[in-house]
């Protein structure tokens, strides 16, 4: 650790030189360096040890860690109505609060986690969750307190149960026999199974088990005399041999006047075959040509023909426009047609062109947005206008913003440079606005966007959910709308869910009641103020290490 020594002795009519000050102000920041500068412990050049540090700014601090080398302790005090008031000291072995009975380890609501003692813990009272505060050890159970505060000793119990056990009875009774007993100090309890029931006993230890008359959900058993209901069961391998006699008909020629049998295969084809065989046939008299048709006759084979119509061939193997009809994709010349809003791809125009949309003016007179010119008033028009453009040499080019290159003879070459923004390349746009509007953004990924971006919720889906909205879905776990399925389906003033159906039912209805004034997620407040108070430990933190040194 560096302290702080004086470099230089200045007398009256010295001459004072930069490094003279140069070398003190080095030491002096040698001195007050973070991880070397000088460490308070006493010796020569490294500073007093501290011996308080209290309130930042206050000549007399009202909080404050005292050291007393008289008493060889570190008191603790703190500003209570404006004074300082010591609550407790460290010293050889202790920890020693300075008014007895004032000083509480923790609160209801801000607790120490675990606590690990080698020793004996002193207790007035020993309160465990909700129960009433334990105040001694019982060590005789033959009298006790008339309230939960005292626990006994495992041998009071021990030597209680004992005197309750000996010469006493084991009452029991069964689902029929009435009220049994058993001299416990004489007798021994027998467990006997009844109807389908094995008992084996192992040490202190009676196992019940169903024996090989009883049907298990699993095993494989054969069942007798049972009635199964097949509306509550699945019945499945079921094969011919296990259907009751009468059920399979092979014969239904005459069946049952009820839907009580079942018919087989076979059955089915042989009584089908039969009655499809005496289905009349006979020869065709006459075939008649309908509508649209021509051909027929009474006799022998014939033949009936499809009539075409305008644009329609009908021939032997199929029916066809014929060549009066323009296809899709054929080559075809339109005489006397009028297209309306046509779209003409490389069209091949090989006559005059007329019409009020062609115009044939040397001075584009009509200026119109709408009309074709001709090839002879372009050419005119042009050169009407290229001869009134001066001529002259150009001694010079000159690269200009964006460009580079340029020269005063002969072929110059002008590029654009490394400033410009090409339609292919991949260059870095800075401070530009692009007009989304007007242009199209595309391969935004999430890394992109930045926070400070902050997409309002009402550009997304219809724009119906605000930010405010949207943010409650932070603290959702999984789809909210299969979480609102599987809640209570009628809920009313008269009807009300209690919060312990929701989630894992853990939340009462007291508990729920606390969210009623929350105005944002709860999580994100929480947050908030833990880094609010780290902020200020790691200010106060700060204040005290600037004390120290």
């Amino acid at each position: 650790m560096a302290g702080y020594t004086r470099q230089s002795s200045i007398n009256d009519n010295d001459t004072i030189t930069a490094a003279i000050f140069n070398n003190e102000y080095n030491q002096l920041l040698a001195a007050f360096n973070n991880a070397t500068g000088h460490k308070h412990d006493g010796t020569a050049a490294e500073g007093p040890v501290i011996a308080l540090i209290g309130d930042a700014g206050l000549t007399t601090p009202l909080n404050k860690i005292q050291i007393d080398t008289g008493n060889d302790t570190i008191d603790f005090s703190i500003d209570v109505s404006g004074t300082s008031t010591e609550q407790f000291n460290l010293q050889d072995g202790a920890i020693v609060p300075t008014t007895n009975n004032d000083i509480d380890l923790g609160t209801s609501s801000l607790q120490f986690k675990d606590a690990f003692f080698d020793g004996t813990v002193t207790l007035d009272g020993l309160t465990i969750g909700s129960a009433t505060s334990i105040t001694d050890v019982d060590t005789d159970l033959s009298s006790v307190s008339g309230s939960d505060d005292t626990v006994a000793s495992a041998k009071a119990i021990k030597t209680y149960v004992d005197a309750q056990v000996t010469a006493s009875d084991l009452d029991f009774a069964g689902d029929s026999g009435g009220n049994q007993s058993v001299d416990l100090d004489a007798q021994s309890l027998t467990l006997t199974g009844g109807t389908g029931i094995d008992t084996t006993g192992s040490a202190q230890t009676m196992t019940f088990a169903i024996d090989n008359t009883v049907a298990t959900l699993t095993g494989s058993q054969i069942l007798t005399n049972k009635t199964i209901d097949v509306d509550n069961n699945t019945l499945s391998n079921i094969e011919v041999d296990n259907l009751k006699s009468g059920v399979l008909d092979t014969d239904i020629t005459s069946v049952s006047g009820s839907d009580d049998t079942l018919a087989s295969a076979k059955a089915i084809k042989t009584y089908v075959d039969a009655q499809v065989a005496t289905i009349p046939t006979g020869d065709i008299t006459s075939v008649v040509a309908g509508t649209g048709m021509t051909g027929g006759g009474i006799s022998g084979d014939v033949t009936l023909n499809v009539i075409g119509g305008t644009g329609i061939d009908a021939n032997a193997n199929d029916i066809a426009i014929d060549s009066t009809v323009t296809t899709l994709t054929g080559s075809q010349t339109l005489t006397n047609k009028i297209l309306t809003s046509p779209t003409l791809t490389s069209p091949v125009i090989n006559t005059a062109i007329s019409g009020t949309a062609f115009k044939d003016e040397d001075n584009m007179s009509s200026d119109s947005a709408t009309s074709v010119a001709s090839q002879q008033s372009i050419k005119a028009y042009v050169d009407t206008q290229v001869a009134t453009i001066p001529t002259g040499d150009i001694t010079a080019v000159t690269a200009g913003t964006g460009l580079s290159g340029g020269g005063t003879s002969g072929a110059v070459t002008l590029d654009i440079d490394s400033t410009v923004a090409t339609l292919t390349g991949s260059q870095v746009l800075t401070n530009k606005s692009i007009d989304s509007d007007n242009n199209t953004i595309t391969n935004i990924v999430d890394a992109d966007i930045k926070a400070a971006a902050a997409i309002d919720a009402t550009k997304i889906a219809d724009g119906s959910v605000t930010s405010t909205e949207f943010q409650f879905i932070n603290s959702l776990s999984s789809n909210a709308q299969t979480q609102i399925d599987a809640k209570q389906a009628t809920i009313d003033s008269s009807n009300r869910l209690n919060a312990n159906l929701i989630h894992d039912g853990s939340v009462d209805n007291t508990e729920f009641g606390f969210l009623d004034g929350v105005t944002s997620s709860i999580q994100t407040q929480i947050n908030t103020a833990n880094t609010n108070i780290s902020n200020k430990a790691s200010n106060g933190f700060a204040v005290a290490m600037a004390i120290a040194l």
